[in-house]
């Protein structure tokens, strides 16, 4: 280097140092006064230099580049009283600030929360809580980031009065609440109903929600009047992440498998030739469909090593032009490969004239190998125009994409050549199938304080959901093993291949008047919310050619694989123009509601009254002269609610709430029609009524400290026209089920949640009781006396009392925490159990089924390496529990094994 260039370097490294010496730092800690905890995301304003600063987990800031003079230091946080310390800094010097706050004691219920910068963590979820109106529970973003789960579906089911219905392959998931079924509860994102791209549901399938783009879950168990009244279980609202007052940058990786492709090949299919739309769809009118127009790499299987599941994602949030335009950017990618070993029992009277004894007429084994890539997308910008007014856009997107093989091996027992065990005709069904789901949600709102009593703001969201199952094949063949145990050739039965979408489209708006008088806040607002659903299926049956290539002719030809399969086309329109799950639903929702707060240092209470129209419209393209292709269902709920809470102190509530909602019925549930699924079909019901209830909640809360609580409660709730699925048939190796409404139904409980520390240890857990009862209709034969010598039985209707469907007796959750922050070392042990379950009720007496008790076992821990580093490890179902179904607590009806789940990864914050 020459000289000249050494000069240079030497001259700016002496006036950067310079210029440093003119400037001080300004750095601490913010710590609660009582208790000496750390007060995370306490913010720090030097108002005359336009600097916010927000402490750091362990409440540690740092403030550079301050030019010297004369400041006042601002320091406040949820909860606390805002201080303001006067400092004089100096050039060079390095300014240390030491605060203790002091809990807010006479504004309890007046709290201001200032931004959302602390909602990520458990100390600010705490504070929500229990300033809320509601009755609520929370977990932030910093739990579920430390817990030992990726996905929204696994973090709820940790959280107080929580299971998770998952379908057999485990590949849909959804929450119960208190027992609820999930079509008792609604999902919100960002306080917005999120809608849903199942062709089924109201609700999205929280498995493909990834966990690391939110910023909390939080769990209504009561309503206000604000709020929407369909949630008779409680509300699952998803918190994305908002714009913090400081810059941030995160990202996250990680890599893990499968027990399940430890032991065993994971079994895919080809995906190049699927075609998007049916033979009919993409061909013009009139078109004859061949057997050439259907691809059949998608039923040739082959068997290779499972790739591993992988994670990737990241965050960025920063805010521009004097911190009144805020950014946030996030996005997560997951690809999960799993898989579930089951069998299936159809358990039904054998011979309904002459016994009335359960026997099992099928057993299927099933093997199922899937893949689920789920991706998604927040994007949020909001501008200040002043401390007055802000206006937000965002935009959330989510991408799910399935790939499944699934194997079912079924022995019909009865007839069908059996001559004794291991004997008789048994079917083969191999099922490919791929699955494109998306949800997007563009919300615009705004916040206005229109003078220092009224606050006026609205929303307006547009939202679209969509599914797409391309070509789902089916390929069936059978063989029979003959008494002597031989085995006949396999033969082709026959070949469906199915093209299924469905499309969501959504808007709603919202407005809301807040007036503020002292101790009062009066609130009043409405929402008009209108969406449009449509439904289009096209099957298609391919049957073995009586003709073979020879000019032969036989019975079935002898399977040698679908390369070699000779066959023509059943129905060579499709059923595109007949097939009743071609239809259209139109839902439109105008609510409008006027409640009233008070609030005092020790007394709050409010209520109100919500008013929801809904008129739901649907038509079939299908003109039966049996059945009704159109029809609508118009009615009005009056929802009145209220609340009353007692402080005994500043972190010790007495929480009672009455609130009156409602569930309406899924949407294709009216559609008088058949569903087809893979294991079992589904019969709408026109005349089905939406669901009703009275809810009343009484909850004892306790804060001891920023990450503690205890809470204790009961609830009941008296449900009329509750909605439920009944196994109407079983036939075969499919069940039939339809939609009634048994009647009134009660449903109580109680519930315990609990964190505390000692030191660097800590537990967490959650009890729950739930009990409920509903009178049902169920088909009762029984060997009349009228005649000794006849076999022939008699058959009545009788009246049971039995739990609600999807009904859960005892829930607890137990999580052992050992949390080191000096060394930046985190471990969790998480015990989860669920007691007896009501998975599915039958039409006959005393045969439905329930679901055994399970165990479940998960730990997870994280390692800081450095200050942005963090190491970490996921490890779930360790002891391998079953899902298993019981009929009449000795017939074993449904067994589902998925096997632990191990990964470990990196995350990176700055």
């Amino acid at each position: 280097m020459s000289l000249k260039g050494i000069t240079l370097i030497t001259i700016s490294l002496l006036i950067s140092q310079l210029a440093l010496s003119q400037t001080a730092t300004i750095k601490g800690s913010i710590y609660d006064g009582v208790s000496k905890d750390a007060v995370s995301g306490a913010l720090i304003t030097i108002g005359k230099i336009n600097v916010r600063k927000l402490a750091d987990e362990r409440g540690a800031f740092e403030i550079k580049n301050v030019p010297p003079g004369e400041y006042d230091i601002v320091i406040e946080s949820v909860g606390y009283l805002t201080i303001t310390r006067h400092y004089s800094v100096k050039a060079g010097e390095v300014v240390r600030v030491y605060e203790g706050l002091a809990v807010d004691t006479k504004n309890l219920g007046e709290v201001k929360v200032i931004g959302n910068f602390n909602r990520e963590e458990e100390a600010g979820v705490r504070n929500r809580e229990r300033v809320a109106g509601n009755i609520t529970n929370m977990i932030s973003s910093q739990a579920m980031v430390r817990s030992p789960d990726i996905n929204a579906a696994n973090v709820l089911q940790r959280m107080s009065g929580i299971t998770v219905q998952r379908s057999s392959g485990g590949d849909e998931a959804y929450a119960v609440i208190r027992g609820m079924e999930p079509r008792y509860n609604n999902t919100l994102l960002n306080g917005i109903k999120i809608a849903s791209p199942d062709s089924k549901n109201r609700f999205v399938q929280l498995d493909i929600i990834p966990s690391d783009i939110l910023s909390a879950i939080e769990i209504s168990k009561s309503l206000l009047p604000d709020m929407e009244g369909d949630a008779i279980g409680g509300t699952v609202n998803l918190v994305v992440k908002d714009a913090p007052q400081k810059t941030s940058f995160k990202a996250i990786g990680s890599i893990g498998y499968s027990q399940l492709y430890f032991d065993q090949r994971y079994v895919t299919f080809g995906k190049s030739d699927i075609q998007a739309h049916s033979p009919i769809q993409r061909n013009p009118p009139g078109y004859v469909t061949q057997p050439g127009d259907f691809s059949r790499s998608n039923l040739s299987f082959s068997q290779e090593q499972a790739p591993p599941t992988g994670t990737l994602g990241f965050s960025f949030t920063h805010r521009f032009f004097h911190n009144k335009v805020g950014l946030v950017l996030a996005d997560n990618f997951q690809n999960q490969y799993y898989g579930n070993i089951s069998t299936r029992a159809t358990v039904s009277p054998i011979d309904m004239m002459t016994s009335d004894s359960l026997y099992v007429t099928n057993l299927t084994n099933y093997n199922g190998f899937t893949q689920q890539l789920n991706n998604g997308v927040v994007a949020h910008v909001d501008y200040e125009f002043n401390q007055h007014h802000r206006i937000s856009v965002d935009n959330f997107y989510l991408y799910s994409y399935l790939a499944a093989s699934r194997f079912s091996m079924d022995t019909t027992l009865v007839g069908t050549g059996r001559v004794g065990p291991g004997t008789g005709q048994v079917f083969v069904d191999s099922v490919s199938e791929t699955q494109h789901m998306h949800v997007e949600n563009l919300k615009i709102s705004g916040v206005h304080e229109l003078t220092h009593r009224f606050t006026l703001n609205w929303a307006a969201v547009r939202q679209e959901a969509a599914s797409r199952f391309p070509d789902q094949a089916d390929v069936t063949t059978l063989f029979l093993i003959n008494p002597n145990y031989t085995k006949n050739p396999s033969t082709l039965d026959a070949i469906t291949r199915n093209w299924q979408r469905n499309d969501d489209h959504e808007f709603t708006g919202l407005l809301n008047l807040i007036y503020k008088l002292r101790k009062w806040e009066i609130k009043a607002g409405g929402l008009y919310n209108t969406k449009t659903r449509y439904n289009s299926e096209d099957d298609y049956t391919l049957q073995p050619t009586t003709t073979n290539s020879a000019g032969g002719t036989g019975g079935r030809p002898v399977w040698t694989g679908i390369y070699n399969a000779q066959y023509d086309v059943f129905n060579t329109a499709g059923t595109n123009v007949y097939n009743p799950q071609n239809y259209k639903v139109t839902e439109t929702i105008f609510a409008e509601y006027a409640m009233a707060q008070y609030r005092s240092t020790r007394w709050e209470g409010g209520g109100g009254v919500r008013v929801e129209n809904t008129d739901n419209e649907w038509a079939d393209r299908v003109r039966s002269p049996t059945q009704p292709s159109a029809g609508s269902q118009i009615y009005q709920d009056v929802l009145p609610s209220a609340y009353l809470k007692y402080k005994f102190a500043y972190n010790k509530n007495l929480h009672l709430s009455y609130f009156k909602s409602i569930s309406r019925p899924n949407y294709y549930e009216i559609v008088d029609a058949i569903t087809p699924g893979i294991d079992f079909f589904t019969q709408g019901n026109s005349y089905l009524q939406h669901s009703v209830a009275n809810n009343l909640d009484l909850r004892f809360e306790w804060y001891p400290k920023e990450e503690e609580q205890l809470f204790a409660g009961v609830f009941y709730k008296v449900i009329d026209n509750p909605i439920e699925t009944q196994l109407q048939s079983a036939s075969g190796g499919i069940e039939t089920y339809t939609l009634t409404n048994p009647g009134t139904a009660h449903n109580y409980g109680a519930e315990v949640a609990f964190t505390k520390f000692w030191g660097k240890f800590g537990i967490t857990g959650n009890y729950t009781y739930t009990h409920s009862e509903v009178t049902a209709s169920q088909l009762l034969y029984y060997k009349a006396n009228h005649d000794p010598n006849l076999k022939q039985l008699d058959s009545l209707h009788v009246q049971v009392k039995r739990p609600l469907q999807g009904q859960t007796d005892h829930i607890a959750n137990v999580s052992l925490l050992y949390k080191d922050n000096r060394h930046g070392f985190f471990a969790q042990l998480a015990y989860e159990y669920q007691g007896n379950t009501l998975a599915k009720t039958y039409i006959y007496y005393n045969s439905d089924y329930y679901q055994k008790p399970m165990n479940m076992l998960a730990f997870s821990l994280e390692k800081d390496i450095n200050k942005h580093f963090t190491v970490f490890g996921k490890f779930n179902n360790l002891l391998n529990t079953p899902n298993k179904q019981y009929v009449t607590s000795y017939i074993l009806a449904t067994s589902d094994i998925y096997k632990a789940t191990y990964s470990i990864g990196l995350r990176y914050a700055h």
